[in-house]
């Protein structure tokens, strides 16, 4: 009952925060937010009327989702670090500034392109017509330039972020603002912005909500952790999932395992490979279960990394087993990319691990929904895990709302052996570990650098991998 109450009473909460609208931040910094404002117009030296507005924004980092509204426009933003670190937007406001999670320095950061119209009417401090912007990061600063074609103006924005607050400046020829958001240690925030152009206008703004900063880039390698599993054998040394990948995580002594992507090919074949598409690797549009092993065996899939891994080459099922076969001491993490797996896919799969891996007590599984990790579980005995992004795609409402933690991934692990997340929630890792505790599996926190990062709880190190059915799960009931 208690979870339940708390629940309603912070659904409550997100519903009024959403009614009143949220504080438009103009240049985004190290955290993800969720704020309400409202926003005052007093007499100006124009004497026109005082007016006020609300506003409402939500930015979650992950993969970058805004939405930014008030009674007079409405902004969408969208975007993925995986192919570029930038934003596709539409709407009337521009925000710069993204922060790229896995680097301290990302002097691109932001490439927006859209399209400025009111919908009711033409306010102050709003421009229509094409606007587009640049972004960048430098540790705590983010800045970039923004541009509207309309009244040819030029806007430029300096913002500094810090754990328990932020500072941002934008100005052009026509205004200036100032933003000032301040954090508590539970991540409630308190803002208010003062802004004016050279008629004399000004408009004052104070909010309330939820945000919290990012991790520093570099604090999930400065800690210590039970296990470091290699992904997708490398990201950054080698062409992700190739054999050269995976050489290079096996030369390194840190790596206990290596994590690699299994799809589904057009003729039921396993392939490792982690796009839906082709487009990445440099073969166009074509979708990777429309060909057939042999037709993508003939893909250059080193080149798009770099010309010195050119002519490397899509590795399947059982090219992995002869690699696993000659590292017996090595543990093998097997993502299931597909979410849409049949019975006889699964059994097919399985059958395979248990007849060409000499070692199949080194293998464990995850997916990427409950459906798929329910699927595996109907047919083997070996650990089987989660992918909580995949899952749940961009929005946890516990990332603002704390005390939803136990009661919302509680409810998403469900009878999974393990579970992953994207390491941007390392912010979170305190109560991620006490939900891996109570549930008595381990955690493992995801990037786009070469390493997981496994938390292991106390009565599980015993256990390969934390899990105790790495000792004696069959692969194929």
């Amino acid at each position: 009952m208690k979870h339940k109450t708390a629940g309603t009473l912070y659904l409550l909460l997100f519903c009024v925060l959403f009614n009143l609208g949220a504080y438009e931040l103009p240049l985004l910094l190290q955290e993800r937010y969720m704020l309400a404002n409202v926003e005052v117009q007093p007499i100006s030296t124009t004497n026109e009327l005082a007016r006020g507005s609300f506003d409402f924004s939500i930015f979650n980092g992950d993969f970058p989702l805004i939405i930014h509204a008030n009674p007079t426009e409405i902004s969408l933003y969208s975007g993925s670090p995986t192919f570029i670190p930038a934003f596709l937007s539409f709407g009337t406001t521009n925000q710069i500034g993204y922060m790229d999670a896995y680097k301290t320095h990302t002097p691109l950061a932001l490439i927006s392109v859209g399209w400025r119209s009111n919908i009711l009417h033409t306010a102050n401090f709003t421009h229509e017509g094409l606007f587009a912007a640049w972004g960048y990061r430098f540790g705590f600063l983010s800045g970039g330039f923004g541009f509207h074609f309309a009244d040819q103006t030029l806007i430029g924005s300096l913002g500094a972020s810090f754990k328990y607050g932020s500072i941002n400046f934008e100005a052009s020829k026509n205004s200036f603002e100032t933003h000032l958001t301040i954090r508590t240690k539970g991540f409630w925030s308190f803002s208010t912005g003062l802004a004016f152009d050279n008629q004399g206008n000004t408009k004052v703004t104070f909010g309330i909500g939820l945000s919290h900063n990012y991790y520093p880039a570099g604090a999930m390698e400065n800690t210590d952790w039970d296990i470091k599993i290699a992904h997708r054998g490398s990201l950054l040394e080698a062409p992700e999932n190739t054999i050269s990948a995976f050489e290079w995580a096996l030369e390194q002594p840190q790596f206990v395992a290596i994590e690699t992507d299994i799809k589904l090919t057009a003729e039921g074949n396993f392939i490792l490979i982690h796009d839906p598409l082709l487009l990445r690797y440099r073969h166009g549009l074509g979708k990777i279960s429309d060909f057939t092993t042999q037709e993508l065996q003939t893909l250059d899939m080193g080149a798009w990394f770099s010309s010195d891994f050119a002519g490397e080459r899509v590795m399947d099922l059982a090219q992995l087993a002869q690699l696993a076969n000659a590292n017996p001491d090595v543990y093998w993490l097997l993502e299931i990319k597909d979410s849409r797996w049949t019975e006889e896919n699964v059994i097919n799969f399985l059958t395979q691990i248990d007849q060409s891996f000499m070692y199949p007590e080194m293998v464990a599984f995850y997916g990427i929904n409950n459906n798929m990790v329910a699927l595996l579980q109907k047919y083997t005995d070996r650990p089987v895990g989660i992918q909580l992004d995949t899952h749940k795609k961009m929005l946890f409402y516990s990332d603002f709302l704390l005390p939803l933690i136990k009661l919302e991934y509680r409810q998403t692990i469900g009878h999974a052996d393990f579970f992953t997340i994207l390491s941007s929630k390392f912010d979170l890792s305190e109560p991620l570990k006490t939900v891996a505790d109570e549930m008595e599996i381990p955690l493992m926190f995801w990037n786009f650098h070469d390493t997981i990062y496994g938390y292991i709880p106390e009565n599980l190190k015993i256990y390969p991998l934390g899990m105790p059915k790495m000792e004696w799960g069959k692969t194929l009931k």
